[in-house]
């Protein structure tokens, strides 16, 4: 009836023959680590009176977050290509027996990333077409260069698999050749934190009740310029990965890849819940 049993008498059964210690070892550690955290939460339990962890809760409410896995992603890929810049320097490290599998782990995330991205470009549609009517060149320019990029990124994802072939690009020379949209992009993007930032001074000046006259209105517009300040330095790490990452100014990934990091924290600590 089976084409393997499914409960012993197999290695892919629940239970199947031990070839070696090391064998049982593998086969307890899932169940192993299960045990752990239950015993763990027991322990909270015991401790505290309730299972009912506040952090815990936004903690999964933060990973239920697409674009929060994808920043926690992005950090981990970065940090790998630090790792891998620093090898270079250092190839008598221990780490350096790892240097593949670090190199499998960045590619893999990215690819895990790139897959996700399909459909990103969905909300800067509404976005550009409102911008149009409005006349906003920046925003134009910034929804139109976010909006090529993304759709150019999904034609290098069906160039990498195969169901797209350029003549005149291979998938590789394609990436680096968008990197280049996504970069401007950063521009325009730092442009735009200038823009806000002048316009909320320009509303204080002018006695504008949203930014000014009260205590209330004076911190948040200090929390709006200083969230802005944050975006540019974010924009100005990100310009320099990007210019790096295409070739365009060749740099060291250690600290390319560090400032990757950086710049994807940023990210992610937008995504953490408030409440």
């Amino acid at each position: 009836m089976f084409k393997t049993p499914p409960l012993m008498g197999h290695k892919e059964s629940f239970f199947p023959p031990l070839q070696s210690s090391s064998h049982a070892v593998q086969l307890v550690a899932g169940p192993a680590i299960m045990g752990l955290l239950v015993i763990l939460q027991r322990l909270k339990k015991e401790a505290t009176g309730t299972h009912a962890s506040e952090l815990y809760d936004k903690i999964w409410k933060f990973i239920c977050k697409a674009e929060a896995r994808d920043k926690v992603g992005r950090m981990v890929q970065y940090f790998c290509r630090s790792l891998q810049g620093y090898l270079v320097h250092a190839p008598s490290s221990p780490l350096a027996a790892y240097k593949a599998s670090i190199a499998e782990l960045q590619t893999t995330l990215a690819w895990a990333r790139r897959t996700h991205r399909w459909g990103k470009e969905m909300p800067h549609i509404p976005k550009l077409a409102k911008a149009i009517e409005a006349g906003n060149l920046l925003d134009i320019t910034q929804s139109a260069v976010l909006i090529t990029f993304l759709v150019q990124d999904h034609i290098y994802f069906l160039l990498k698999v195969g169901i797209l072939k350029f003549k005149a690009y291979t998938p590789v020379s394609w990436h680096r050749r968008n990197l280049r949209f996504i970069t401007f992009s950063h521009v325009l993007n730092f442009a735009g934190c200038v823009r806000e930032i002048n316009k909320i001074r320009s509303k204080q000046q002018n006695g504008d009740p949203e930014y000014s006259g009260s205590d209330k209105a004076i911190q948040k517009a200090d929390k709006a310029i200083a969230d802005n300040k944050r975006s540019m330095f974010r924009y100005v790490l990100t310009f320099i990965q990007m210019l790096h990452v295409a070739q365009i100014k060749v740099m060291d990934d250690w600290y390319i890849g560090l400032m990757g990091v950086v710049s994807a924290y940023i990210d992610a600590s937008k995504q953490w819940p408030t409440s």
